[in-house]
């Protein structure tokens, strides 16, 4: 049992952690030592119990063991942590003790946030960044509870995705030069993400059996460096079906574009370099929608994909492996809103065949019955 002394500067509790070793804290009024006793014994036994010298990390120190834990996280989540931390968590709250940041507080660090003028999907994305700092304090035994938990972070509005139909699609990739015209059929062909086309590699295409196997990403870093890195999920690696169209453009583009080694990009530049995001976005994409006259992000044409594929009456488990998500469910939440029109073109298809085989049937009864009249005796 904690035992309580009486100090020139205080209450001093002495007590036993649950390993058994000795422990003490000093408090300058009674009620708060005899307080904390109570709470420590009753953590004890139900198995709750944190060392309180945990909570009197400064968060600054703390952000640097989060980072050392996290060194098995995608270089790309790593660059955000350390980005968010840098820039907005830590000028707030790196002197703070992880056991002293309270909610109230986190409230308004958000709300001084928006009332800057940052987007709510920024000031979401630093909430969630501190939060799951705090819960790594908690799970590693330095917090009891994560005052995040109880902040409620300011609501991000959904961004309506854009859909081209096939007329704008093909528009937009005629308006690109010869060297991308491939790469933005290939992306409305597939559905491939942007980092799984600039990444992939020669030998993961094959233009006679119409297959491309996507197996990694290439993703540029703040530094400007380049990581290869495998899909976020197992089913992010799949094998694409892409049409005898696409197949014929991106043999064309393999021929003048891309030497015979296996390992060469198939998309670069003209030095032959991986593509930025940024900048074929300005010399490339930009320009060719105001050529096209249309407007989208070049992730819509990932969005476009999947339309059209429900269009055509794709079955959602087909574009769920085509895409690489990793469940039914995420193929369901992102995309369900397109299914009616595919349920009313179906129930259209119903209706017809409805009414055709009705009347066929109808037809066959009636003149049976004619027949069964004609044979009753005394007719």
């Amino acid at each position: 049992m904690a035992s309580i002394e009486k100090r020139s500067g205080g209450y001093r509790v002495r007590y036993r952690d649950p390993l058994g070793k000795s422990r003490g804290r000093t408090f300058r009024r009674k009620a708060d030592a005899e307080r904390f006793a109570r709470e420590t014994e009753v953590d004890k036994d139900r198995g709750t119990w944190v060392d309180p010298r945990g909570g009197d990390t400064p968060l600054a120190e703390w952000a640097e063991t989060f980072m050392s834990l996290g060194r098995t996280l995608s270089p790309t989540t790593q660059q955000t942590y350390r980005r968010d931390l840098d820039r907005y968590v830590l000028p707030r709250f790196g002197t703070c003790r992880l056991g002293r940041i309270p909610q109230e507080e986190i409230e308004q660090w958000l709300n001084d946030e928006l009332a800057a003028g940052l987007a709510a999907s920024s000031v979401h994305r630093h909430y969630r960044t501190l939060r799951r700092v705090l819960q790594t304090a908690v799970e590693k035994d330095r917090l009891l509870a994560n005052p995040c938990d109880r902040v409620r972070p300011p609501k991000v509005a959904k961004r309506d995705m854009a859909v081209l139909t096939w007329d704008q699609a093909i528009a937009l990739a005629e308006a690109h030069g010869e060297r991308f015209r491939a790469m933005i059929f290939l992306a409305v062909d597939s559905g491939m993400r942007w980092s799984e086309l600039v990444g992939l590699r020669r030998k993961s295409v094959d233009v006679a059996r119409r297959k491309v196997r996507v197996t990694e990403q290439l993703v540029q870093l703040d530094d400007s460096s380049w990581v290869r890195r495998p899909p976020k999920t197992s089913a992010g690696v799949r094998s694409v079906t892409i049409s005898g169209a696409v197949a014929d453009m991106l043999a064309e583009h393999l021929d003048q574009y891309v030497d015979d080694d296996g390992d060469v990009l198939v998309f670069t530049n003209a030095a032959s370099n991986p593509v930025s995001h940024s900048s074929f976005l300005t010399h490339h994409f930009k320009p060719a929608q105001q050529r096209a006259g249309v407007s989208c992000r070049f992730h819509d044409l990932r969005h476009t994909s999947v339309a059209l594929a429900i269009a055509e009456g794709a079955h959602s488990k087909t574009i769920q492996a085509r895409m690489g998500h990793s469940s039914i469910t995420v193929t369901l939440d992102r995309y369900g809103h397109l299914f009616p029109e595919l349920d009313e073109a179906l129930a259209s298809a119903f209706d017809a065949r409805l009414r055709t085989s009705r009347a066929s049937c109808v037809t066959d009864h009636r003149d049976g019955a004619e027949d069964d009249r004609a044979t009753v005796p005394g007719r």
